[in-house]
């Protein structure tokens, strides 16, 4: 008897020890086929960082929200990044909620920085861009070029959200997706 109960429990864990892992990718893949796409511009950010592995380190300009003045935030605190699309078509946050919004795309945040100016610095967690591992230091220096130039319209992630949750779909730099920019022997220049 009980070693049947330890098969079972055994069988517990393993299934478990599948369907965590299996949760993770099949949200992110839910989120990349429902979730509703967003430009966001980029900024120049430094590069290197030798735990991280090969990606490309991003660093998003829209990271910077108006805070009501009654509105009580502290630092690390989750809160949710109200979403809009300005007339280029790039993402723009137009404030923060406490609370769930409804009927409004939002992306999940947490506060980076204190108030200052009625305004708090948002980690939006878009600051990775996985890509093959050869390619990557490449990607980054043509992103690190591209971003650092006053003008940076052709250099933006396409993000996916769905409930709150964002996935990065692309990396776009020279107007061209990075897998494809980096082959381009006259954007490397």
């Amino acid at each position: 008897m009980t070693s049947k109960i330890i098969i079972r429990l055994f069988l517990g864990l393993v299934f478990l020890q599948l369907l965590v892992p299996y949760s993770m990718i099949a949200k992110r893949e839910i989120v990349l086929r429902q979730g509703v796409a967003y430009k966001f511009k980029v900024a120049p950010v430094d590069p290197y960082d030798a735990f991280r592995g090969r990606y490309v380190a991003l660093r998003t300009q829209e990271n910077v929200v108006p805070v009501a003045p009654q509105m009580k935030v502290s630092y690390g605190q989750a809160v949710y990044a109200l979403i809009s699309v300005d007339e280029q078509g790039f993402a723009r946050l137009t404030g923060i909620s406490l609370q769930r919004p409804g009927g409004q795309s939002y992306l999940r945040a947490k506060v980076s920085s204190s108030r200052y100016e009625n305004k708090v610095h948002l980690n939006l967690l878009l600051d990775r861009y996985y890509m093959e591992e050869s390619a990557a230091p490449r990607a980054q220096e043509l992103y690190r070029k591209h971003t650092a130039k006053a003008d940076r319209k052709d250099s933006y992630i396409l993000v996916r959200v769905k409930d709150g949750f964002a996935v990065i779909e692309n990396l776009y730099v020279g107007g061209e997706k990075i897998e494809d920019a980096v082959k381009n022997p006259a954007l490397l220049k």
